[in-house]
């Protein structure tokens, strides 16, 4: 204000003192440091560091200079609007959690369908690459001969196995009641009858036997109903894999776009990475599978059980869940073959005992040197946990899923956090590294 301002304070220039207020300095001492932080240097030679909005009022006739209270947030506290788009995101994470464990059998089925797409896809880019005809065409063929065979495996031998398969069903009941009572005879059988009898009182006869026979009844025809839905899922799930290997380029690019641009190469790698593990792993235990069918039926039929292409079949197909299939499909044949005699249901378990030693000594080290190994241990515990979690299409799926857990663990965490570039050879899947090198993943999408 100039020559105006009675109190000579220039207040068009904040923070420079003016004489009057030099001559008031000398005898009233250093200016008051309101709202100044500690550390800020106070001295005439440099300008004071309060804001330019502050007020002038009058302290005792001389001027000094305050500031305007600023609106704070207490320490600690956020605001509404931030509190509530965070609760929104909790309860949408839940909620979407809450649906997939709902659908967890169609999640499940999803799988199963992306394992047959990639045998599917195998197959026709072995034709294509042997004929010289277009993927499509191949495809196509591939379905089409895949379809005709089973028809056919199912038009001769369909009616021969389905009798024997409900006369499993049949004869599994009287078996399981011929053990209960065998095993009564000894000591540690009558502990676990005892266990099994419920309230005191009652007596170790034939009550208790009829109801573990009734058990036995009601778990086959659980069984029996757990194989027909799976069937059911089974021809869903065939179709879905015919349209994912058909345009699988598409489908990964769609899953891509859920990842960030930035992520998206290493995205697509695991993907490459996935797909060749589980290929080999698929190789292996179809193979598998098919041999320890043949000569667990060939078996059977040689000993003279009843039944013994059904046995021989569920034996292969169980054989799909590793380590534990081979127990699963030992008890059936063992329980069928007691009815014909104890000596039976012993030559019965001895066979089964050779013919998975010859599978894990011989036949599955070939395998494995090509495809995938599954360490025994990681195979039992993941197959209990999906089946507890999941249920019998968990068990299925067992192995898979843990193989691609495994994948995604070594990629992303091992490689990708720890920075361990190079795969060991003690992997449970070796042919990663061999995916990786010899096919790099694509160029993710933009």
């Amino acid at each position: 204000h100039g020559a105006a301002d009675p109190d000579g304070w220039n207040s068009g220039n904040v923070g420079q003192p003016t004489a009057a207020v030099d001559q008031w300095m000398g005898s009233r001492g250093p200016l008051p440091a309101i709202g100044v932080a500690p550390g800020i240097a106070r001295n005439r030679s440099q300008p004071c560091a309060i804001a330019a909005s502050a007020a002038t009022v009058k302290r005792n006739g001389a001027p000094t200079m305050t500031r305007h209270a600023m609106p704070t947030t207490p320490a600690g506290s956020m605001p509404l609007g931030g509190f509530v788009a965070r609760l929104l995101v909790i309860l949408m994470i839940a909620g979407l959690a809450a649906a997939l464990w709902q659908l967890a059998d169609i999640l499940l089925l999803l799988f199963g369908a992306v394992l047959l797409s990639i045998a599917l896809c195998a197959a026709a880019r072995l034709v294509s690459r042997h004929t010289g005809v277009r993927r499509g065409v191949a495809l196509t063929g591939v379905f089409v001969v895949g379809l005709a065979v089973f028809g056919g495996a199912l038009w001769v031998f369909g009616a021969t196995v389905a009798a024997q398969m409900d006369n499993v069903f049949k004869v599994i009941p009287a078996g399981f009641k011929l053990f209960m009572a065998w095993i009564a005879n000894y000591p540690f059988g009558r502990q676990v009858l005892e266990q099994m009898r419920g309230p005191p009182g009652g007596t170790l006869g034939g009550a208790n036997v009829l109801g573990a026979a009734g058990w036995a009844t009601s778990m086959v025809t659980s069984a029996a109903g757990g194989v027909t839905r799976a069937l059911g899922y089974a021809v869903i799930a065939l179709f879905v894999a015919v349209y994912l290997a058909a345009q699988p380029d598409r489908y990964r690019r769609l899953c891509l776009r859920l990842v960030p641009p930035g992520h998206r190469p290493v995205a697509a790698q695991l993907f490459e990475i996935s797909g060749h593990v589980l290929l080999r792993w698929l190789v292996g235990q179809m193979v598998v599978m098919l041999t320890i069918g043949i000569l667990t039926g060939l078996g059977l039929w040689a000993m003279g059980i009843e039944a013994a292409a059904a046995l021989g079949l569920m034996g292969g197909l169980l054989c799909f869940i590793p380590f534990v299939g081979a127990i699963l499909a030992a008890i059936p044949a063992t329980l069928v073959a007691l009815t014909q005699g104890p000596v039976y249901a012993a030559s019965v378990v001895l066979m089964y005992i050779g013919v998975h030693f010859v599978e894990g000594n011989f036949i599955t080290p070939m395998v494995q040197a090509e495809a995938t190994s599954f360490p025994p241990v990681l195979a039992i515990l993941s197959t209990v946990a999906c089946g507890l979690l999941l249920g019998p299409i968990g068990i299925l799926l067992a192995a898979p899923l843990t193989l691609l857990l495994m994948a995604a663990v070594e990629l992303l965490y091992v490689q990708g956090a720890l920075g361990d570039a190079a795969l060991d050879e003690t992997l449970p899947f070796p042919t990663a590294r061999a995916a990786a090198v010899d096919e790099p993943a694509k160029a993710a999408v933009p």
